[in-house]
């Protein structure tokens, strides 16, 4: 079989990669080390062999690729679906027009075969697994997802960033037995997420955490959430009692959290209530008081594993579903029955 890049199966492998993600940047492929036994690894070596600039297109490690990605070029990292792609410090995604693509098939909700992971680290500058502070960057077919048990470590994926597109991914932060934790904290400018789901419902939180943390962040950039939008996404948790009035879907931290119009359309919130101590949470959604810079503008959500929507007059948060009248509680869920 030929792997020339340029003629037959290498050529149609290249040209996949800019179907996936059409652009005119370089293809940076990323294979764990411990895969070196598998064809796939030989075949990529031969394929994506470096430029005639010398760019070398094979890594080993996802931080090496990364390196090698230039901003504002589009370029494209391709990540290998077999072995996680550990990371052993916080990636600090400050390039921009970077594209990280994970190579599984696609389409997946959860369980997307390339992993960016983190354990646990000891360094207080690891406050996430990724901190996105560039523009127009891309996330696609991943799962991201945190162990580390770092006090500073309280998020998963930090967006502080414009324009950003995720899509196809998990985003999970587990194993965190700190407050206000959360999956991914949001203080990006005109970011879109579509079919992403945050969390996970296998892992119980015992103190207050969130899925979506909106506020602002200081040190790297200044960005507060707005003009943002949520497409099909779910929403994952499973609370312990004691964390029942604090935790909650989507967190606005205070009143200055949010900008302009934050549009969720389309998405699922579940909270697993079981009798190993999940139990259903008192809001879906916790707000600030007279936040009114910005809104949360919830169309047909679908709730699960809460007792009320919470948010109010003045808190943003703002709800609608199409075709039926306005309802302060839409969306919640009630059990099936035949009565």
């Amino acid at each position: 079989m030929n792997w020339n890049k340029n003629s037959g199966y290498g050529q149609s492998l290249v040209t996949f990669a800019r179907n996936v993600c059409p652009t005119f940047g370089n293809i940076l492929v990323v294979m764990n080390s411990a895969n070196s036994d598998e064809a796939n690894y030989h075949h990529m070596q031969e394929v994506y062999t470096p430029d005639v600039d010398g760019l070398v297109r094979f890594y080993t490690d996802l931080e090496s690729a990364y390196g090698a990605a230039e901003s504002n070029n589009n370029d494209i990292i391709l990540l290998d679906a077999n072995s996680s792609h550990a990371l052993t410090s916080m990636l600090t995604v400050s390039k921009s027009r970077v594209h990280f693509v994970g190579m599984d098939g696609g389409g997946r909700l959860k369980a997307q075969g390339a992993k960016i992971s983190m354990g646990v680290t000891t360094d207080t500058d690891d406050i996430a697994v990724i901190l996105n502070t560039g523009t127009r960057n891309s996330f696609r077919n991943i799962k991201i997802y945190s162990s580390n048990t770092l006090d500073e470590h309280l998020s998963c994926f930090i967006d502080n960033a414009e324009g950003t597109y995720i899509e196809n991914c998990n985003i999970a932060a587990i194993s965190k037995a700190d407050a206000d934790a959360c999956d991914l904290w949001c203080c990006s400018d005109s970011f879109t997420y579509r079919e992403v789901t945050f969390g996970a419902d296998n892992v119980i939180n015992t103190l207050a955490f969130y899925n979506i943390k909106f506020d602002g962040k200081t040190g790297g950039g200044s960005l507060h959430a707005k003009c943002g939008t949520f497409i099909d996404c779910i929403f994952d948790m499973q609370c312990a009692s004691a964390a029942a009035a604090t935790s909650c879907f989507m967190k606005v931290t205070d009143k200055d959290a949010i900008q302009h119009n934050i549009l969720v359309k389309d998405c699922v919130f579940q909270n697993f209530i079981n009798a190993a101590g999940g139990v259903i949470l008192t809001d879906a959604f916790l707000g600030a008081s007279t936040t009114t810079n910005g809104d949360i503008n919830l169309v047909n959500p679908t709730i699960f594993g809460a007792t009320g929507v919470g948010g109010g007059s003045g808190y943003g948060f703002n709800i609608a579903a199409g075709g039926v009248a306005p309802d302060a509680n839409g969306g919640l869920a009630t059990p099936l029955t035949d009565s």
